[in-house]
């Protein structure tokens, strides 16, 4: 999730240019009404009661730029024997339902995450999912390349399999 920063735009100015394309960029449509699935993937805090990988998250609300609500997430996750914390500040926008996540420190050399969600008439929501990430420790970084589809896919599941959960599997 990403926030891009610079001295020459606001943080919730997201563009993404030549140099800032994703890794990974992913579109899954899912049948849940598009405010739901915004709250869903913008309420950080309760990630670890879905994604099994995430032990603990702390989340600290910093102030709204108009509708924009901003916070900072600090994430312990754990991943076949390693474990690590890193934390990122996120914005939401509800008038554009986009999600941005930047990072702050932890064990990546970069981190970018940007979610943007579509109403499709009748048919829920669009989903587009959009990475870019490199860890610092050679051994992470080479797991990481190698399963970088597979964990974009188990996240996508773990998303849709929660929005079933507390929305049910009915658009009505």
């Amino acid at each position: 999730m990403l926030a891009r920063t610079s001295r020459n735009c606001e943080p919730h100015d997201w563009r993404p240019t030549a140099s800032d394309l994703p890794k990974l960029s992913k579109q899954v449509r899912i049948p849940h009404r598009v405010d739901d699935v915004f709250e869903l993937v913008s309420d950080i805090s309760r990630y670890p009661e879905f994604i099994k990988w995430i032990r603990s998250m702390k989340v600290t609300e910093k102030p709204a730029v108009g509708v924009i609500r901003r916070f900072r997430g600090e994430a312990d996750v754990g991943f076949k024997g390693f474990s690590e914390v890193f934390s990122t500040d996120v914005e939401a926008n509800p008038d554009t339902r986009t999600i941005n996540v930047e990072l702050v420190h932890g064990p990546f050399r970069r981190l970018k995450n940007r979610w943007k969600l579509e109403e499709v008439s009748g048919a829920g929501t669009r989903i587009e999912f959009f990475i870019d990430y490199e860890f610092r420790n050679p051994v992470l970084a080479l797991l990481a390349r190698a399963n970088t589809d597979l964990a974009v896919n188990r996240i996508m599941k773990a998303f849709q399999d929660e929005a079933d959960r507390r929305y049910g599997t009915s658009l009505d």
